[in-house]
């Protein structure tokens, strides 16, 4: 049976197909298929997490104030982040160990800028410590990344520009990770790389569905 969430309300129905009308928001709403179709969440007799903590997000849902404050109305930003978990899912230990030991650890100390919108993306940032505020122009904070947040995931694929800002809210510990570092690592390790590969492709795939679903035209994360 397909699994269904409201994405002006973020009701969640599990039946073979939804209402016409919506019984959370009672509104004649747009409904993604949350379906698991991945074998980490089981398939489809399950729903998706993935997709349905993007579409709560998304409409400013569950999500603590202090990690997710709703843009303008009609705004869109592009944020880029996953969590390590996903990005290096599938791996053991010893090899997040390798990947990570190609990394170089910073600390910014509060108000310090880590990237800023419209700069090259060439580094991967993994939050260990503290948080950072991803900020659109206007310093509007859109999300508050914390330990185990992943930034700038998207430095493996085109067009390699930062959509957001990210400032230290307080004193952070960050594991940067290189791109031409990560890409030599990757091809030197077949299987690690095709692994995290695998994961930023899920990913995106994820933020696509929820965007078609939304009708809209970015590409959420």
């Amino acid at each position: 049976m397909s699994k269904w969430q409201c994405v002006e309300c973020g009701y969640f129905i599990d039946e073979a197909k939804p209402p016409d009308m919506c019984p959370g928001c009672h509104a004649h709403c747009t409904y993604t298929d949350v379906t698991c179709y991945r074998p980490e969440c089981g398939g489809p007799p399950n729903p998706d997490p993935m997709v349905m903590t993007l579409i709560t997000q998304r409409i400013g849902l569950v999500a603590p104030l202090h990690r997710m404050q709703p843009g303008k109305a009609g705004e869109a930003v592009s944020v880029e982040k996953v969590t390590k978990a996903a990005l290096f899912q599938g791996l053991s230990e010893e090899d997040i160990k390798k990947v990570l030991g190609i990394g170089h650890v910073m600390t910014y100390n509060s108000g310090d800028i880590v990237f800023k919108e419209g700069d090259d993306a060439v580094h991967i940032y993994i939050v260990e410590e503290g948080q950072l505020a991803v900020q659109t122009a206007e310093k509007q904070t859109v999300y508050t990344a914390t330990p185990g947040d992943v930034l700038g995931w998207s430095t493996l694929i085109l067009p390699y520009k930062r959509t957001a800002s990210a400032i230290a809210v307080d004193k952070a510990t960050v594991v940067i990770l290189d791109q031409a570092k990560l890409h030599e690592f990757c091809e030197q390790n077949p299987p690690i790389g095709y692994k995290i590969t695998r994961n930023v492709g899920r990913t995106m795939a994820v933020r696509m569905r929820t965007a078609k679903a939304m009708s809209s035209d970015m590409v959420y994360g």
